[in-house]
Formats: structure tokens, sequence, C-alpha cells
């Protein structure tokens, strides 16, 4: 750490002590000093973004205006509100707070953060295509192929998904993912689809025929490899994302395989179960599920109104899902961490509307009639996925993974 850091850091306290108590200054001043290094960090990647050429509006500012809200918060207030909002009418009131910021990294920084918190325009939400959150996803589990070795889920049709534009941008700057937040994030979303690809795998080898995707999004899982007969997937999600997917892959040369069916969905509104029986799904059949990025986004009757669909499939069928959990049950820089996200995804149209716990979330599943239960923790999928990178890729602990079967 060097010394000017600390010396700044010193110089800051000084100022901010004028507008705390002594028993607050000093809370204040451990967390400062404790996370000095941490700043060092991100005032570094602040500026290396800046030097790329990274626009406030990126995805890739957005990650850095989260881990700075983070870090503001830990680094002086913890979980204290009232500690917090004393904190931050000093920085309105003493200029000098910010002074030993670099101006080009202050005005970055200040215009990320506003935008991670500014609403689409209307009506823009209601565009065709995918969601905001799911081409995040798409980018995310691109940016895996090019930033990570070994990969944990090969994808070779990650970056044509991107489309011609989107494939030329990500590949002239993939470094605008490899950041210590988009690192956690693309390493979560390429572990919950290599757990799903195995599961599903798995399944097979038992004799399960149906392969059904439940919000699939831009996953590509289908298009790649063939399917032994006769097996079939089916891939469940909006009508206005699967036609905007299905346009990129032909535009890129990719046939429609013809074991994959497509079904228009509504889960907040429509009747799976009758949907999906009229597009050929047969109910009577054992089958998979998967179920990834979709329930925390949905009201929890809906939530359960839909695994009470799946737990009426046929015998040796199984659903796999992730899930926010409990607040509660989080550290303090991982609820500060989703409390960012959920704010930007509500900006942006798409706010969390559920947790779980999963000791609570087991019980409700047993009494939908499910009959085994397996739950997949950081550490669990850490071992099997993750054992033996020298990267230090690492899993989020906001969301978690489960199994359950009819």
């Amino acid at each position: 750490m060097q010394a000017d850091t600390i010396d700044t850091i010193q110089a800051r306290l000084s100022l901010l002590a004028s507008h705390l108590a002594p028993s607050e200054m000093a809370e204040v001043r451990q967390r400062a000093l404790a996370h000095a290094a941490d700043w060092q960090q991100l005032l570094d990647d602040a500026a290396r973004a800046i030097a790329n050429y990274i626009s406030p509006q990126d995805d890739a500012a957005a990650a850095l205006a989260i881990r700075w809200a983070v870090l503001f918060r830990n680094s002086h207030a913890g979980s204290d509100a009232a500690l917090d909002a004393k904190v931050r009418l000093a920085y309105e009131r003493e200029p000098g707070l910010s002074a030993h910021l670099d101006p080009q990294v202050r005005d970055f920084m200040r215009h990320a953060l506003l935008h991670l918190h500014q609403p689409l325009p209307a009506g823009e939400q209601q565009a065709a295509g995918p969601k905001p959150s799911a081409l995040s996803v798409a980018h995310l589990r691109a940016a895996h192929q090019l930033l990570d070795q070994p990969l944990i889920l090969d994808d070779s049709l990650a970056l044509k998904i991107l489309g011609p534009e989107g494939e030329a941008a990500l590949r002239a700057n993939p470094q605008q993912y490899d950041n210590p937040v988009s690192a956690v994030m693309r390493t979560t979303i390429a572990v919950r689809s290599r757990l799903a690809e195995d599961c599903w795998q798995a399944a097979q080898e038992q004799g399960v025929n149906q392969y059904a995707i439940l919000g699939a999004g831009l996953d590509t899982s289908a298009w790649r490899g063939s399917l032994p007969a006769p097996a079939a997937v089916y891939e469940v999600d909006l009508p206005g994302v699967q036609q905007w997917k299905r346009e990129r892959l032909q535009a890129a040369g990719m046939c429609q395989p013809q074991a994959l069916r497509f079904i228009p969905v509504d889960f907040a509104s429509e009747n799976l179960h009758e949907t999906m029986r009229a597009a050929g799904f047969i109910w009577q059949q054992p089958a998979f599920f998967s179920w990834l990025g979709v329930s925390m986004y949905l009201c929890e009757d809906d939530v359960m109104q839909t695994l009470s669909t799946i737990v009426r499939s046929a015998p040796g069928s199984s659903i796999l899902f992730d899930y926010l959990l409990d607040p509660e049950l989080l550290s303090a820089m991982e609820r500060s961490a989703m409390q960012m996200f959920g704010a930007r995804l509500a900006a942006q149209g798409e706010p969390w509307r559920c947790h779980f716990a999963p000791e609570q979330l087991e019980a409700r599943l047993r009494q939908l009639g499910f009959r085994h239960i397996d739950h997949f923790a950081a550490g669990q999928l850490s071992e099997r996925y993750l054992s033996g990178r020298s990267d230090g890729l690492r899993l989020g602990g906001t969301t978690r993974l489960l199994r359950a079967f009819t």
C-alpha cells in the first residue's frame, strides 16, 4: 500500500471529523483504513477504463459504479443507516472530501453512478427482443469465452449470438468485463449454465428424453452438438425474445435443430401446463427442466405456481433453478451489492420481486409434492467447477441453485 494513499485518507478523515461525533469517527477511521487498498484498486480500474475509452453508460462502467457505491458504504458507515446519512451530508457540504480524486476519474464515476439509476425512456422497456438483463448475461457468457482458461462453459455460439457488431465490439475490448465484479458475475453465469447442461446429460443417461428450458433467453445449448433420438428440447420464453434470438442465429448461418421447439409463454399470465401441452410437450413422460435467471423477477406466488405445474410432470422428472437468497443470510457487503444491482435492474424495468431462505424454500417444495431436493451451495460448486484454477475466479453469494425431483 502506498504511503500517499494513507496520507490522503488521513487528510480526508480530518475533514470528516468536524461532521461526526468522536465515537462515529472512530468507526469510520477503522473502516477507511481497512479498505484503503480496495480504494486504490478501484481508482486504478476506473483510470484504466477511461484510458480504454469505456463510456460511463457501458456495462463495465456500471460494474465500477456498483463497486464504488458498495465500497463507499463499507469504508464509511457499514450497515449503520443513520451514520451513512451523516457521512453523505458531510460530503455534500465539504468539497475538500473529494478533492483528492483525479478530475477525470471523479467525472467518469459521477456519470456512471447517475446512469446506474437512470430509468429507461418511456416505452423502451417493452421493446421487442431480449430484456437488458438477458443481453447482459449473453455478453458475460461471451466474455467468458475470451477471458477465462480453462473454460467452465464451452459455448461456441456465445459470441455469434451477439450479432456481427456485438461480437466485433467484444472481441476488440473484452477487458471491459475484466474487473472483480464482472468476474464474479460471469463465473456465476458460466457455472449455473454448465450445471444445467451436466444435469441434462445425467438425466438422459437415466432415460429422460425431454428437456424444457424455461426462460431460455439467449441460451445456446440446444444449438450446440447433436441430440440422440428421441430426445427433444423445448425453449420456453416470451415470443419477442424467441423471434429476436432465431433471427440472430439464422443470420449467423445456424439452422434450427430438428429436435428443438419454441414455446412462447408469459410465466406470470399464461397456463404453462396447457401451453406446453399444446406445443407438443408430453407431460406423461419424464423431463428435465432448467429455469435460470427467472425466479427472482417473479412474485413469490408466480414462482410457486410454476413449480406446482412442474411437480405434476411424470415421475423421474426434475427442475434445476436459481433463486435470490434472503438478504438476512448475506454479509453486509453482499447485501450492499444486492441493493445496488437491484436498483440498477429496477431502473431498467426489471425489479427483483422475491427471495428465499433455503430451508423455507425446501419446505415449500415438499409441500407442493417434490420428493427429493438437492441444494448447490457456492462451496460445493466451486469444488466441482473451479478447483485447480490459478485465475482466482469465484462465485457470488447472493444466489443459490436447487434441483427438485418429482
